[in-house]
């Protein structure tokens, strides 16, 4: 998804580009042994270090993140074309069934689309990074990955000189937005990208007539809540708002403003909007509770159990609830125990704090990570001993069973928690 920042100055800066070249051959050299240094691993144990490899590349992503940051686009792009012609041949060679090295192009659009917006090009090079986006975007759609250089591909053909888009800027606003035709799925990912360098540049105006005109309402709103313009940002995300995430933008700039009512008059209504409402209803609670409004705080701490039944929301509630926690205590372990989630930690977690080894071992059964199930094995010995040999011989089974012989280590841990369950039974022979 994309992430706009807003810091708006008084006056448009000029670009601050690096007059010393960067030399890109480092950058591709790292890339290029951080994706090889699993190669002389077997591919089994490869598949559990490429989340920390891409986490790696991504270090180096950082760094061109930096020069955009600081408006200097072309050294910025002297990185990514170095991290790019090394990532897009080698990432295939990592075993990606999370989908880690897959998501990174993501973000490495998002820098690119950024870059090339920020870096004083001419039409003759912005043709050429265009090209060169356009192989890379040919040679990654093999693999499922449709739309990682689009954005950055129209950047560099449009410019900012694209006429629809320059209309938006003069205020005039139609339905096409500031497209020609019809907008492409990637709009929004080039749009966010442009506030991002408006905003940098201090051009207000210019960020609220694109942000108004490509339906970028979180935005919107959020820049007229820096330039001082509060009720007129309550009034239009109350009536524009259509997801949490844009809602609990806004509520968070408004409380940067001190606008504490209001910050939690639209983060309410935010919580009746499309979207996972479990962070802006645990942000509810914590904003009304700072403010004295306890029933307003537990009816959201209520809000985040229900999306995301963990231990944290569960002791938030049990903070907020005063004299009804009694009741509401019974109300919540009840709606954990008709629960089924495919993710048992969280019910696992409560069942154990509060004591019902019982219904923590009847939440792992079946569908568990051997961690969880360690967790409630050890919980489970001292009075549910016949439960816990049998888990525990289960995972100690199902490893041996699979050949993994690096893990055999791992299975003689299970077995000695079964001799230890062995012993709490009066089992020793056994």
């Amino acid at each position: 998804m994309p992430v706009f920042h807003i810091q708006p100055t008084a006056d448009a800066p000029t670009p601050r580009q690096r007059r010393t070249p960067i030399d890109p051959t480092p950058f591709r050299r790292q890339v290029r042994a951080i994706l090889h240094s699993l190669d002389r691993m077997r591919r089994s144990d490869a598949y559990w270090h490429v989340g920390a490899v891409v986490d790696q590349v991504r270090q180096v992503l950082a760094q061109a993140k930096s020069f955009v940051a600081a408006e200097d686009g072309c050294h910025a792009l002297a990185i990514l074309d170095a991290i790019t012609e090394a990532y897009v041949p080698d990432w295939v060679a990592l075993d990606d069934s999370d989908g880690y090295a897959g998501a990174f192009f993501e973000e490495l659009g998002a820098v690119w689309t950024e870059a090339i917006l920020t870096a004083d090009l001419t039409p003759a090079e912005r043709e050429t990074w265009a090209e060169k986006l356009a192989q890379w975007q040919n040679a990654v759609e093999d693999y499922g990955i449709d739309e990682a250089f689009l954005p950055a591909m129209a950047a560099a053909e449009q410019g900012w000189d694209y006429p629809p888009f320059v209309r938006v800027l003069r205020s005039e606003i139609t339905e096409k937005g500031a497209w020609e035709r019809e907008a492409p799925a990637y709009a929004d990912e080039l749009a966010i990208a442009r506030l991002n360098v408006l905003a940098r540049q201090g051009r207000s105006q210019e960020y609220l007539s694109l942000a108004e005109a490509e339906g970028q309402t979180g935005p919107y709103v959020t820049m007229l809540v820096r330039l001082g313009r509060v009720q007129e940002a309550v009034d239009y995300g109350l009536q524009s708002l259509g997801t949490t995430e844009g809602a609990l933008a806004l509520a968070k700039a408004l409380r940067e403003r001190e606008a504490l009512p209001e910050a939690l008059r639209v983060a309410e209504h935010g919580l009746t909007l499309e979207g996972s409402k479990v962070p802006l209803a645990t942000w509810v609670a914590d904003l009304a509770r700072g403010m004295g409004e306890a029933g307003r705080a537990l009816d959201a701490a209520l809000i985040a159990f229900r999306g995301a039944p963990d231990l944290a929301a569960y002791q938030r509630v049990q903070e907020l609830a005063g004299a009804r926690w009694p009741q509401l205590r019974t109300d919540l372990l009840g709606q954990l125990r008709r629960g089924r989630s495919s993710l048992p930690q969280g019910p696992v977690e409560i069942f154990l704090h509060e004591g019902l080894v019982e219904d923590a071992m009847r939440a792992v059964e079946g569908k568990a990570h051997s961690t969880l199930i360690e967790r409630v094995v050890e919980a489970a010995i001292p009075r549910h001993a016949d439960w816990a040999i049998r888990m525990s011989r289960e995972q100690a089974e199902s490893i041996v069973n699979q050949g993994k012989s690096p893990s055999y280590r791992q299975a003689g841990q299970w077995l000695e928690k079964a001799r230890a369950a062995y012993r709490a039974a009066g089992r020793q022979t056994e």
